[in-house]
């Protein structure tokens, strides 16, 4: 994932934390760690009602980064429904590389993970591990959908599966 040294975080920006989803930020704030100061955002996440707060400086480590523009939606759900990206054939390496877009968090590779394991499902079905997979996809690209887009998270999950049933045979 790039993510440029110069990027800056302010209060209300929407935001992406990989391992949580999508959320606003609500604050700048210091905390006294062990006798020194460090500054932190408080990012109120759209899904589990929950507040994390992300040391300004480790934040790019952590893969923090803004979300999509809403000009950016209609091709992210492109995406989806081309489908076009290439995992190992054998299960072992492709759910590392699955394991690995999840891990990074970039909104495109998410979408076309969610279009390949879609299409994959309506073809063969998907194993309970690949099924799982696709879930969090879906969970994690729809709260950014959600925030982008100001929708509930249900609304952003209906849009997310009108877009895989591109894939339904």
């Amino acid at each position: 994932m790039l993510v440029l040294p110069d990027m800056k975080f302010e209060v209300g920006d929407h935001v992406v934390y990989p391992s949580q989803g999508a959320g606003v930020v609500a604050e700048r704030t210091s905390r006294m760690v062990l006798g020194e100061t460090h500054e932190y955002l408080k990012v109120v996440f759209a899904r589990g009602d929950m507040e994390v707060l992300v040391p300004i400086r480790k934040g790019q480590e952590v893969g923090l980064r803004h979300t999509v523009s809403k000009d950016e939606v209609e091709r992210l759900l492109q995406s989806i429904a081309r489908a076009d990206l290439t995992l190992p054939a054998q299960w072992p390496p492709r759910f590392r590389a699955e394991q690995d877009i999840l891990a990074g968090g970039s909104a495109y590779d998410l979408a076309r993970l969610i279009g390949v394991l879609a299409k994959r499902d309506a073809e063969k079905g998907l194993a309970a591990t690949e099924r799982e997979v696709l879930d969090n996809a879906r969970t994690t690209l729809g709260s950014e959908l959600a925030v982008v887009l100001e929708l509930s998270l249900e609304e952003a999950d209906e849009k997310l599966r009108e877009t895989m049933g591109v894939h339904a045979v």
